[in-house]
């Protein structure tokens, strides 16, 4: 039987699988990755530990099977964070560090650009937004030595150009896509783009289809035949969604995906490329929450809840009445777009206990998925939710989204969506893909949910107003 090696690279690791053409994990290894925040809208990682974790975590897995296994791989998928740029050599070697997909600190560039915003977002299908790449490849370009073969690029290409045997330096549409410089109609980058943001397409990668021949994997010989964004992936991670079908995976930051249909164009949300080939390039509807699990750590931070993870099942139980929390945590994202919010509880929190606080927070996160659930369904029908992601694994979470959205959810027991869709995608879309396990939630009655919901809408909406007139 043939087998599938699948990379996903991630904001906190890198985690690497092998699986058979059913869609079966037969080993996974992972290996962390850090990062650090050196002032305020500033996220960094370092380049060279990303990919020291993921040689880890390809040597760790692959030394877990047995031999015959291991010359039965076929072919390998890679999907990474998404939104994260470095700058590197022609010989590979790192020359700035990872901008990590949180970084903001190209802010200040968009007032020059502000008021084409409806066109890049015409062009590049995002709406303006310093999360994205090309106000990053700016500042490293200023920032930068200059010198005449330096590389600029997503997190993708750099570990492509130190993976693989590729003489080739590429992006796949996903990841291109992330830069916005990417024009969605021609699937390679904007000369328009490129001017008006002052990022020469000769120092970026050469664009090329999701499913594609990207060389060897070093070493190991191994084709690699798939390269996309980690939340693209994650669409295909039980193979094709049905009909109806929402996407939400909670890790970091949230996100929301549905099947973009013909002609339909939601103006709030992100028009996402889910995969392409030589002939073929299907979209999708993207939804961004930023505060997901990282609000949940900035509560920690900020008021010393140590073990937090452990209290949050417990909390969301116990607590029927919490105060809303206003979750602008690394910006607010869709439909709003509004970056530099500071997040603030609507009462003073000084003598809560901090079950309250956490279970307000997870509150949060699931008001800003549902309300871009709301937006989604003026396009489409949606019949259910299907959530992965680190959060999902608490089960009040999932029970909370059903009662708040009146949908059936099914949580996929197997937390490696990414993994498992990056392996689809690079097998070539086998039709023996089964479907992991999943655990059912009912919506249920639950009114002071939906009180609490738009009651959180109501101050949100004034904050942001409240902010615009400052």
């Amino acid at each position: 039987m043939p087998y599938v090696l699948a990379i996903d690279q991630g904001t906190q690791s890198t985690r690497a699988a092998v699986l058979d053409m059913d869609g079966r994990i037969t080993a996974v290894a992972s290996s962390s990755v850090s990062s650090t925040q050196p002032q305020m809208g500033w996220v960094e990682q370092n380049a060279e530990e990303i990919v020291q974790s993921t040689e880890a975590a390809i040597e760790q897995v692959l030394s877990e099977i047995p031999s015959l296994m291991r010359s039965s791989i076929d072919c390998c998928g890679i999907a990474t964070q998404r939104s994260t740029v470095l700058s590197w050599s022609d010989s590979g070697e790192a020359l700035s560090p990872a901008l990590n997909w949180q970084d903001t600190r190209g802010e200040a560039m968009l007032v020059n650009v502000h008021k084409y915003a409806e066109e890049i977002k015409k062009i590049s299908g995002l709406p303006l937004s310093a999360h994205y790449g090309a106000t990053k490849l700016r500042w490293l370009i200023d920032k930068g030595r200059s010198g005449l073969n330096d590389r600029f690029g997503p997190v993708s290409s750099f570990l492509l150009s130190r993976l693989s045997n590729t003489e080739t330096n590429a992006v796949d549409h996903g990841n291109a896509q992330r830069m916005q410089l990417f024009d969605v109609s021609t699937k390679d980058w904007s000369p328009r783009l490129s001017d008006l943001f002052a990022v020469p397409t000769e120092t970026l990668p050469t664009c090329k289809p999701i499913y594609h021949d990207f060389g060897e994997l070093n070493r190991y010989r191994i084709p690699i035949t798939a390269m996309n964004g980690d939340q693209n992936a994650a669409w295909f991670g039980s193979g094709l969604p049905t009909v109806g079908t929402a996407l939400v995976n909670i890790g970091s930051g949230a996100f929301v995906l549905a099947s973009k249909q013909v002609d339909t164009d939601l103006p709030e949300l992100l028009s996402t490329i889910s995969y392409s080939d030589k002939t073929n390039c299907d979209f999708l509807l993207e939804a961004t929450v930023n505060g997901a699990g990282n609000a949940i750590e900035w509560l920690s931070r900020r008021y010393g809840i140590k073990e937090y993870r452990t209290l949050l099942q417990s909390s969301l139980e116990q607590i029927t009445q919490p105060p809303i929390f206003l979750n602008t945590v690394g910006g607010l994202g869709s439909p709003w777009w509004k970056p530099g919010l500071p997040p603030v509880f609507e009462v003073d929190t000084a003598d809560f206990p901090r079950s309250e606080m956490l279970a307000a927070v997870c509150e949060s996160i699931l008001f800003l998925v549902y309300h871009n659930i709301q937006i989604i369904q003026q396009s489409q029908s949606i019949t259910e939710l299907q959530l992965s992601g680190g959060l999902s694994r608490v089960n009040q979470m999932c029970q909370k989204l059903a009662n708040l959205s009146n949908l059936k959810v099914r949580r996929i027991n197997d937390s490696e969506s990414t993994i498992r869709g990056i392996a689809w995608i690079a097998a070539g879309q086998p039709k023996t893909w089964g479907l992991p396990e999943q655990d059912i939630f009912q919506p249920q009655k639950e009114p002071g949910l939906s009180v609490r919901f738009e009651m959180f809408l109501e101050l949100l909406n004034r904050y942001i107003e409240v902010a615009n007139h400052e």
